[in-house]
């Protein structure tokens, strides 16, 4: 299989830039012209088209610019100039994890979703990832469910390609033993106070904007399924909305699993914006009437 030189990469970039020229009076009549695909008006006939071109130019700019990096890191080991040289960091595999830890994505609600929010629940499974990647000891990361419209668009970005997770097409209870499943929601009664490495604990994989609250615990019910919630209530006071993507409830886990602190984690991850805060012990005392009076009885 041959390499791309840069001058065959300039010659892509120069050819896909001529498919962004604007189009003569005489191209868009020809355009219009084409046949229209049934059940698809003509506008977006072009903007599926305008997609197409884009995705193909960003893929050759992609690949013009690994090659320039390529290039720049060779040119300075050349010199001896290693100090502008980036180290790369070791990242631990799942299968070296010491971790036996399983956190899953329950996506088996594509359904309740419209396309837009489905590529941020794909982008969130992205972020779930690269906090996975960075811990010292990632997790048994599995995503359920995985078989819809969402995977599609997971499929169709090389990015995830490689990404170290386990992708199943079949549902939750089919992948798990029930019994040791632990639905994270914040409508349950049980707060989760430590990791248990023989559970599995899910998250839903949803973004519903809180259209479709209580979903998950209901699930959970329906279904005989353990649940739980983080213990937000037990360390920190928030007056905003407590809703959290599903890539903080991730990250939450991930720091607690790190650094057994469940107030950090909390802390460190929830955005600013929400103006959380430590949530203090209210200490009773008796009104200084009463503590004179009291002590008026004890003197006599």
């Amino acid at each position: 299989m041959s390499q791309d030189t840069p001058e065959r990469i300039e010659e892509s970039v120069e050819a896909s830039n001529n498919n962004f020229q604007i189009n003569t009076p005489e191209d868009n009549q020809d355009e219009s012209r084409q046949p229209v695909p049934e059940g698809m008006s003509k506008k977006q006939l072009r903007r599926q088209k305008y997609k197409q071109k884009w995705e193909e130019k960003k893929l050759i700019k992609r690949a013009a610019e690994r090659i320039r990096k390529k290039e720049k890191r060779a040119a300075l080991k050349e010199t001896g100039d290693l100090s502008k040289l980036r180290k790369r960091k070791d990242f631990r595999t799942m299968a070296q994890s010491n971790s036996k830890q399983r956190i899953a994505l329950d996506m088996s609600f594509d359904d309740l979703m419209i396309e837009k929010d489905q590529k941020r629940t794909v982008q969130q499974i992205g972020w779930c990832y690269t906090a996975n990647r960075h811990s010292p000891n990632p997790f048994q990361f599995h995503v359920v469910g995985f078989n819809g419209p969402s995977r599609k668009i997971y499929d169709g970005n090389e990015h995830n390609l490689n990404q170290d997770i386990f992708l199943h097409h079949e549902k939750l209870e089919t992948v798990f033993e029930p019994k040791d499943i632990i639905y994270l929601s914040s409508e349950s009664d049980n707060v989760l106070s430590e990791l248990d490495d023989t559970k599995v604990y899910v998250i839903g994989g949803i973004v519903d904007h809180n259209s479709q609250k209580g979903l998950c615990h209901r699930i959970a019910g329906e279904k005989g399924f353990g649940h739980a919630r983080l213990p937000l209530d037990e360390h920190i006071l928030m007056k905003s909305r407590r809703v959290l993507t599903i890539n903080q409830v991730y990250e939450i886990l991930v720091h607690y699993s790190v650094h057994k602190d469940w107030k950090a984690a909390l802390l460190s991850i929830i955005p600013e914006r929400k103006n959380a805060q430590v949530k203090e012990e209210v200490r009773t005392e008796e009104p200084e009437q009463n503590k004179s009076e009291s002590e008026e009885q004890l003197v006599s």
